[in-house]
């Protein structure tokens, strides 16, 4: 993975952030981004003061146009994405579906499924020109069966799985390599905003996590193209090749 250019949507804090950390022991150059201009920076700062190699840029995932910017100036400044990892996302708050509101629904896809859309849609066509890149996509044990009270994170992390498998079929040959991600709870800023720090803390380390998708990007671990693999409670449960 040595200066291989990694781009992690949600890079900032929690799971992103180990994940950041991570790739960059590799010697990868880690390209950063999300809305928290002094998040990123501490992270990259953090990076770099280890010997690695990080750059960031202040994006809204969801914003199709900023989306397309950011890979235009990514791709002027290092010329070429061999991994994208797409990992920002948003729960909504707890809440039976007669109570969630079109708004937090709305967050929910924008954040967790369009803002893979529009990164896809850009990326893809700059990865077919290369050789040897990857995606993985985070999707979330909540995206493998439903949770209740979070009927719409739920719902768009499935959407996540049907996007990965839909694209990796299309990229089938190419040379792109796709996967998703489908984590049990984490104990990060994301789970204890859903759940409370008591039950945070009693969640798998975001650290562990990060290490079995590096892992799998180095080849150690091996997930069929277009398969997910499934990490809860501390290890690997499952490793699943896409239905034909």
């Amino acid at each position: 993975m040595r200066d291989k250019v990694a781009v992690i949507t949600g890079g900032g804090k929690g799971f992103g952030k180990e994940l950041s950390k991570a790739i960059a022991e590799e010697g990868s150059y880690v390209i950063i981004c999300s809305r928290n201009r002094d998040d990123l920076k501490n992270v990259c700062n953090e990076i770099i003061s280890n010997g690695g190699k990080c750059d960031y840029f202040v994006l809204d995932v969801t914003d199709k146009k900023q989306v397309e910017k950011f890979v235009d100036k990514v791709i002027t400044k290092y010329k070429k994405i061999d991994i994208l990892i797409n990992n920002a996302g948003y729960v909504n708050q707890l809440e039976g579906i007669e109570k969630i509101s079109d708004k937090e629904f709305d967050n929910c896809f924008k954040a967790n499924v369009y803002s893979i859309f529009h990164l896809l849609k850009k990326v893809v066509p700059i990865m077919r020109k290369q050789s040897n890149s990857m995606i993985i996509n985070i999707s979330s044990m909540a995206g493998k069966r439903g949770v209740p009270n979070l009927a719409a994170y739920s719902a768009s992390k499935f959407a996540v799985l049907g996007l990965t498998q839909s694209v990796a079929k299309e990229l089938k040959d190419s040379g792109i390599f796709c996967i998703a991600v489908c984590p049990g709870g984490m104990s990060t800023e994301m789970r204890t905003k859903a759940f409370g720090w008591e039950d945070a803390k009693k969640q798998q380390s975001p650290q562990y996590v990060a290490n079995v998708v590096k892992d799998v990007l180095m080849g150690k671990i091996k997930v069929p193209h277009g398969g997910d693999i499934v990490i809860r409670n501390g290890k690997i449960t499952a490793i699943n090749a896409p239905l034909e």
